[in-house]
């Protein structure tokens, strides 16, 4: 009995020095976790204090990158105030406003071009074959009140092919005229055609601008006849999207403006108009893809009317020089190996007469550099004749027969 009080005492002794220990180590702990607490409590603060001031640095550069922003674009207004008035201060109303009053003004100087092959007979042997009428459709612009007319050259190319075509034009107000091809020049793509003017009938000349001031993102208005007389006239608005735009054809490298205007089949040959209300440029060609949507391009109208000018007074373009190969391919490396050639531009027609074959060119031969430079393409080719002028004597070497020739070639005018 005495031995079991001895051992509850010990046990209640070391019980007791056990919750003392329990006791003394929690408030340790919350000391230290109140410590803790009070060391990140102050340096959230001080990080706090930190971010609130960066931000305020950040907000005030922010404001004062926000004023310089705004200073420029008040700048910038200021600009094509003095380059533009009519556009720059323009609202939504006044543009929609705008736009109407140029189309109004600018449709009687935008016409319907149409172009008829008649019906006709071909022998073939023991029959003979009726073919079908062929019309086709384009606009023009009205460049002279004694009835010249400006537009594209693939506009009236069944009139250049076929005797029997006759022209007809349609104005604005309805009115048909018959109309007669004047001259083309097939490589900018410029025609003019001169409409059969009566006492009784008053044309009205486009007013024509500058298309070297124009500015990319400037506001365009572009009139023709998409799709034919039934669309006569449409009016479609965009941007110049882009300048000095080099566009291939199978006549060479044309300099031309891209725009986002709604350019369709029928509006070849018709205007695009500034926010002035003067053409700018002639209607020509867009990218037709589905993969493409807005790419239109127009003639800058200064080249058009330079052109047009020729024509007019020569029946071709003036000083332009000429080598006289009128059709060719590129001999690739394929081709080299498979046919034992070299690489280069071969010559598959010659014009008679012409600078080429005065030089000793032949049909057959391949042109391996032209004034210097490796050519393999005729765009290549016509781009280094575009920086001379006519008389201008130009080195050449060229393949015939295993065996490579130099010779030099002196550039001809050009006369259509």
């Amino acid at each position: 009995m005495y031995e079991n009080e001895r051992d509850s005492r010990k046990k209640l002794s070391l019980s007791t020095l056990i919750a003392i220990f329990s006791l003394i180590l929690t408030f340790l702990l919350g000391l230290a976790f109140a410590a803790g607490y009070i060391f990140l409590h102050k340096d959230y603060q001080r990080k706090t204090a930190e971010l609130e001031i960066r931000y305020q640095e950040q907000l005030s550069t922010i404001s004062a990158s926000y004023e310089e922003q705004l200073s420029s674009v008040q700048n910038m207004i200021k600009n094509t105030e003095t380059v533009d008035p009519s556009l720059a201060e323009l609202t939504l109303n006044q543009t929609s406003a705008a736009i109407t009053t140029i189309a109004k003004s600018a449709k009687p100087s935008v016409v319907c071009i149409t172009v008829t092959v008649p019906p006709s007979k071909i022998p073939g042997g023991f029959f003979t074959y009726d073919t079908e009428t062929v019309v086709s459709t384009g606009s023009g612009v009205i460049y002279s009140s004694d009835g010249y007319i400006l537009t594209n050259r693939h506009v009236i190319e069944n009139a250049q092919i076929y005797s029997d075509a006759y022209i007809t034009i349609t104005l604005d107000d309805g009115t048909e005229l018959n109309a007669t091809l004047v001259a083309a020049d097939n490589q900018t793509d410029i025609a003019v055609i001169r409409a059969q003017v009566s006492e009784n009938v008053l044309l009205s000349p486009a007013n024509f601008g500058n298309s070297d001031q124009l500015n990319i993102g400037e506001m365009v208005i572009a009139i023709g006849n998409p799709l034919g007389i039934e669309y006569a006239n449409s009016v479609t608005v965009g941007f110049v999207s882009g300048l000095n735009r080099q566009v291939s054809s199978e006549n060479g490298v044309e300099t031309m403006i891209q725009t986002d205007a709604a350019i369709n089949p029928g509006n070849s040959g018709g205007a695009l108009l500034n926010s002035a209300g003067q053409v700018i440029g002639i209607n020509t060609a867009k990218i037709a893809s589905t993969d493409v949507e807005g790419i239109g391009f127009a003639i800058p109208i200064d080249t058009a009317l330079k052109i047009a000018e020729d024509l007019i007074e020569h029946g071709y373009v003036k000083d332009r020089p000429a080598i006289g190969i009128s059709d060719g391919m590129e001999i690739t490396s394929t081709m080299a190996r498979r046919y034992n050639l070299p690489e280069g531009f071969y010559i598959a027609s010659i014009v008679s007469g012409s600078a080429a074959e005065q030089a000793g060119l032949r049909q057959g031969d391949v042109l391996l550099s032209f004034d210097g430079q490796s050519v393999s393409t005729l765009a290549e080719i016509e781009a280094i004749k575009k920086l001379h002028k006519v008389g201008d004597t130009v080195p050449l070497v060229y393949y015939r027969g295993g065996h490579e020739y130099t010779a030099k070639l002196t550039l001809t005018e050009d006369k259509g």
